[in-house]
C-alpha cells in the first residue's frame, strides 16, 4: 500500500490541504539528536540515496533531517521536535510543511514501486481504465492507459459504464466506488457507445509500462495541417514515444499543434525539456528552465537548453488543452516555451505548482521522500503560475467523446481558434452540457500525482 501525502492530484483537485498549522503530539520523548547534518556531502545531490551518516537514521528523523537540510522552506521547518512522538511519517510530514506555500511535499511508502512509475510507467495490477460519475447511474470512461488490459479490450473513453459483473451502475455516488473497491481481479464491463450500441469487455488486473503517447492525429484545418498529441505523464521513458509521435507529425508537414495535457500530472523535467526542443527545433541551445534550491544546496542551482531534434518541429504557435489535472512539468512545458513561441492554452485552469521535488529513497525503511526541493522559473524568470494558467480558450472536458474526435468540445475549441484566430463566443460544451458540472472522477492510478521532479546524473 502507498502512504499518500500529497495535496496535488491527477484528476481531482485539491487532495489534502493543510488550513491551520497544527499542534505537535503531546508526549515526553525528548528531542531526536544526532551527528547527521545533511542527506548529502558538501549540499551536492549525487544519487537518489544519501550519502552521509544521515542514512542509518531511521525514516522519521530522517525525514526530519531532510525538512531541515533538502526543503526549500528549511529555514521555516520547526526546530527540536521530538520526531518519535508523531505516530507516522506523514503527520511529521504534515507538521512540518510551510504552509500555504507546500501543497505538494510527500512520502511514499512503496518507494521502489513508485520509482518505477516515476522513470519507466511501471504500474501495480490495475484494470486501467477511469471513470466519472456524472450523475444517477451514469458514469462515463474518463481516460483507458495504454498498454492496460481495458485498452487492449477496446474499452473507450466516451463511453457509458452500463454494469460490471452484471449489477446495473447504481444512483448513488458512495455505492458505485464501493463497487469499484470490491472488484476482484476480473470484471465484465458491459459499455454503451454513443450511437446506443452496447458491447461486453473482459477486463484483468496487470502490472504493464504504460504507453504515455496513446495518440497522434492530424487534421486539415483552413489549409493547415495541424496536429494532435495526447501525453499522459513526463515519465523518463516517454521520450522514444515523444520522438516516435514527432516523426510522424513531421511526416504529415503538421504545422500547428494541440498538445493535450488535460490529464498529465507531470513528471521529469528532463522529459518536459526534450518535449519542449521536438515542438519548437528552432530554439536548439536555448534556456527552458532554471532551478533554484536552498542556501544549503546553491552548488545544484542550474539551467537546462533545448537540444537539437532530428524530428523536431520550429513551430511559432502551440496549443495546450489543459484541466484542473495539469500540473508540474506540464506547466513548466507551457512556461518554458512562452518567452520564444506563441502559447495559446485551451480548457480549464491548470492546478498552479512552480516548484519540484529530487527523488530520495530510505533505503532503511524503503520510503520514497519528496520533500519540496527547488522552485523553477522560464529563462525570463517568470513563473507567475502559482495559481494554475488561466486558460486563453474556455472550453469543457467533453466526456462524452473520446481523445482526439474533433467534436470533443476542448479539441473542438482549439481547431475552431486554429480556423478563425479567435476563441469561440461561447464555450463549447460536451453533448450532456457538463460545461458547469462537477462530475466525480476516479483516477486508473488512484488520484496520485507525479510530482516535477530530477534525477541526478550518472
Amino acid at each position: 500500500m502507498k502512504t499518500r501525502a500529497f495535496a496535488l492530484a491527477l484528476l481531482v483537485p485539491l487532495a489534502f490541504i493543510l488550513s491551520a498549522c497544527p499542534q505537535q503530539p503531546s508526549g515526553t520523548t525528548q528531542p531526536t539528536t544526532t551527528t547527521a547534518t545533511q542527506w548529502f556531502q558538501d549540499g551536492r545531490i549525487t544519487d537518489i540515496y544519501s550519502n552521509t551518516n544521515a542514512a542509518d537514521l531511521d525514516v522519521a528523523p530522517f525525514l526530519y533531517l531532510g525538512m531541515q537540510d533538502l526543503y526549500y522552506w528549511r529555514s521555516r521547518v520547526p526546530t527540536n521536535l521530538a520526531v518519535s512522538s508523531f505516530p507516522t511519517p506523514d503527520s511529521l510530514l504534515s507538521f512540518t510543511k510551510v504552509v500555504p506555500e507546500d501543497r505538494f511535499s510527500a512520502i511514499i511508502q512503496d518507494g521502489n514501486g513508485y520509482y518505477n512509475r516515476l522513470t519507466m510507467g511501471t504500474q501495480a495490477p490495475i484494470f486501467g481504465f477511469g471513470s466519472a460519475y456524472v450523475n444517477p447511474g451514469e458514469v462515463r470512461i474518463t481516460r483507458v492507459l495504454g498498454g492496460s488490459s481495458a485498452a487492449q479490450a477496446g474499452v473507450k473513453r466516451g463511453q457509458r459504464i452500463i454494469s460490471l459483473d452484471g449489477t446495473p451502475v447504481p444512483n448513488d455516488l458512495t455505492a458505485w466506488s464501493t463497487m469499484l473497491n470490491n472488484l476482484g481481479t476480473s470484471t465484465t464491463m458491459v459499455v454503451e457507445n454513443s450511437d446506443g450500441t452496447r458491447r461486453t469487455a473482459s477486463l484483468m488486473r496487470t502490472v504493464f509500462n504504460e504507453q504515455v503517447v496513446p495518440l497522434v492525429r492530424t487534421y486539415t484545418v483552413a489549409g493547415k495541417k495541424v496536429g494532435y498529441i495526447i501525453l499522459t505523464s513526463f515519465t523518463q521513458s516517454a521520450v522514444g514515444e515523444l520522438e516516435t509521435a514527432f516523426a510522424t507529425l513531421k511526416g504529415e508537414n503538421v504545422t500547428e499543434l494541440v498538445l493535450d495535457l488535460r490529464y498529465n500530472g507531470g513528471g521529469s523535467v528532463s522529459t518536459a525539456g526534450s518535449l519542449c526542443s521536438l515542438i519548437a527545433s528552432q530554439l536548439a541551445g536555448t534556456p527552458y528552465v532554471k532551478l533554484i534550491y536552498n542556501d544549503r544546496y546553491i552548488a545544484n542551482n542550474q539551467q537546462f537548453t533545448m537540444t537539437s531534434q532530428a524530428n523536431g518541429l520550429a513551430l511559432t504557435r502551440l496549443y495546450v488543452i489543459t484541466t484542473r489535472s495539469t500540473a508540474s512539468a506540464s506547466e513548466l512545458t507551457i512556461n518554458a516555451l512562452r518567452p520564444y513561441i506563441t502559447v495559446k492554452t485551451v480548457g480549464a485552469t491548470s492546478y498552479g505548482k512552480p516548484v519540484g521535488s529530487n527523488i530520495v529513497i530510505h533505503k532503511k525503511s524503503g520510503y520514497m521522500l519528496l520533500p519540496i526541493s527547488f522552485a523553477y522559473t522560464n529563462a525570463l524568470g517568470q513563473a507567475d503560475f502559482v495559481n494554475g494558467f488561466t486558460p486563453d480558450i474556455p472550453a469543457a472536458d467533453d466526456l462524452t467523446r473520446d481523445f482526439g474526435d474533433p467534436q470533443e468540445a476542448s479539441l473542438k475549441a482549439a481547431l475552431y481558434y486554429i480556423e478563425t484566430g479567435r476563441a469561440p463566443t461561447v464555450a463549447f460544451k460536451d453533448a450532456s452540457g457538463l460545461t458547469s458540472a462537477k462530475p466525480h472522477i476516479i483516477d486508473p492510478q488512484g488520484a496520485e500525482p507525479v510530482p516535477a521532479f530530477m534525477l541526478p546524473k550518472r
